[in-house]
């Protein structure tokens, strides 16, 4: 007999441990026991494709697939890849990708706390955005954490206080709590590869935050490291930066690759023209070595279509 319960010990290990982690998933996706093995279809099983026909994510966005509700309302938005835009409608988005959020999808989540944040197809609610973000960042969503750090950075500036007036100690206490947690979350959206996150905390240390004292270099690297996340604000900045040696030591080949890339993604007519007059400046050899080095930093940025698709990932 001692010996039988010896050799089911390891069963009954697996069984406790199973258990724990059916029951841990439940809690973390917000799903009954009984409907999981559906939720792990939907998720992971399903072949369902983001470039499905319409009609076909519209059927089974209506038949409750979350990720079905996600692509079908991302698709009626800008961000679409081109090719698999619907149409552009901000309230149908709005609505699918609320659809999707009440459906306990994550992203979606993070997507709707920004429509509200902004007022994109639906009524500006500064308190909805709030609770659906704090939602997504409790599943680790990085628009969570930037919608998050968005409104308590608001709410930070929207404290004045002023010197020699009896509630001076009390605003600025409570406006430095706000923008440390402000930043405490563009932290973790930025760590996550969230490029508004990067670009916010690049802001941070060019101007100095509570918490994060004034340092042009950290500056330098959290916008370097969101423009290779293809975002044009950074890359402009950061173009801005090398030309004219502001906060960072001048150079112009790294000016001149930039520039490039710029041109690459937004293709305006000014960029053309302030990269002709920045040649001007420069030797041969030094435009031939910025023009090798954009060639090697477009390479590695994620291209516009890929960009677009990963979107439709709902684990971005």
């Amino acid at each position: 007999m001692r010996h039988k319960i010896v050799l089911l010990r390891p069963y009954a290990i697996a069984s406790f441990v199973g258990t724990i982690l059916v029951v841990d998933l439940s809690n973390q996706w917000e799903v009954p026991i009984a409907q999981l093995p559906g939720e792990l279809h939907d998720r992971y099983v399903s072949e369902l494709q983001a470039d499905a026909k319409d009609t076909a994510l519209l059927a089974l966005a209506e038949g409750g697939n979350s990720q079905a509700q996600y692509i079908y309302a991302l698709r009626h938005t800008k961000y679409a890849p081109p090719d698999l835009q619907i149409k552009e409608d901000q309230k149908v988005a709005f609505t699918w990708m609320d659809k999707a959020a009440e459906n306990r999808h994550a992203r979606a989540m993070g997507v709707v706390a920004l429509y509200y944040a902004r007022g994109l197809g639906v009524t500006k609610d500064e308190a909805k955005a709030k609770e659906w973000a704090i939602k997504a960042a409790d599943k680790g969503q990085p628009m969570g954490y930037r919608v998050l750090g968005d409104l308590t950075k608001t709410e930070a500036d929207a404290l004045k206080p002023v010197k020699g007036t009896p509630s001076f100690a009390k605003l600025q206490s409570d406006r430095e709590k706000a923008l440390g947690e402000a930043y405490t979350q563009y932290l973790r959206g930025a760590n996550a590869g969230d490029r508004h996150c990067l670009r916010e905390m690049a802001k941070a240390y060019e101007v100095g935050q509570p918490g994060l004292p004034q340092n042009y270099r950290l500056a330098v690297d959290f916008y370097t490291r969101a423009a290779m996340r293809r975002d044009p604000k950074s890359i402009r900045i950061l173009t801005d930066r090398y030309e004219a040696g502001d906060r960072t030591p001048k150079d112009l080949q790294q000016a001149y690759a930039w520039r490039l890339v710029l041109i690459e993604i937004e293709d305006l007519p000014e960029d053309v023209t302030k990269l002709g007059s920045l040649e001007k400046k420069m030797e041969l050899e030094d435009v031939q070595a910025g023009q090798e080095l954009a060639i090697k930093l477009i390479k590695d940025l994620p291209s516009e279509n890929s960009d677009a698709m990963a979107r439709l990932n709902p684990a971005r």
